[in-house]
């Protein structure tokens, strides 16, 4: 019996301790969610846990990752668009974006408002940035959303021009939407193996890794030294 209690303080600790920030905590426990439920669900019907692996998979390449894999989520949108109807990855696809947007939009929000962040939002870059952001602020999310444009700064200028995050996230999906359909589709249609689409995504994903990896290398270093 008290072997089993521990056991169950243990399991108890580890399902209610933070890891990492807020934000961190709530996508690893969402993608952990998503995870088990697709591992359940694909004992009944086993493509839904393909479709499980590809929203979590929409959740952590849009997540605060992002800026370090570019080009990295058009080949999985043809890989899983060789493999199911574009239509439906479209849907699941924007389904997971706009979980994270709302997350990366609270993150960021909180990032650009601390006081630390003062200085770097009182430069005038930054303020003619956010002047010529809000002249035009849901046609600049929709453009961004879909074009080639870097969405990565439209995460930061919006919470920054405290754009409502309701039309935020309005504007993501109609720009989003008909991108990841394009690309779902267009992986039918190109002569491409899906083993072609797993390695770009796996090469894609790895440059990510060694861009980002040395630079919170380097992050860590600094905090400790000072």
């Amino acid at each position: 019996p008290t072997r089993n209690r521990r056991h169950m303080a243990r399991i108890r600790d580890t399902l209610t301790r933070r890891y990492g920030s807020r934000m961190w905590d709530i996508v690893l426990r969402v993608s952990g969610g998503l995870a088990l439920l697709g591992i359940l669900l694909t004992r009944a019907v086993p493509d839904i846990g393909g479709l499980v692996s590809f929203v979590v998979v929409t959740i952590w390449v849009n997540g605060p990752f992002a800026p370090f894999l570019p080009a990295t989520y058009e080949p999985i949108l043809m890989l899983f668009g060789r493999l199911y109807p574009p239509l439906l990855i479209a849907a699941l696809g924007i389904a997971g974006t706009l979980f994270i947007e709302f997350i990366n939009y609270h993150m960021y929000r909180k990032i650009v408002h601390h006081g630390s962040a003062r200085r770097m939002r009182e430069t005038k870059i930054v303020q003619r940035v956010v002047r010529l952001f809000e002249r035009a602020p849901f046609f600049t999310v929709w453009l961004c959303s879909w074009s080639l444009l870097p969405y990565w700064a439209i995460r930061v200028v919006a919470p920054l021009a405290g754009y409502p995050i309701a039309k935020y996230l309005t504007a993501t999906f109609l720009g989003r939407f008909p991108r990841l359909w394009f690309f779902a589709a267009l992986g039918q249609f190109l002569d491409i193996s899906v083993g072609v689409l797993g390695a770009i995504t796996a090469g894609a994903i790895l440059v990510g890794v060694f861009v980002f990896a040395p630079r919170r290398r380097r992050e860590a270093a600094d905090a400790a030294a000072g």
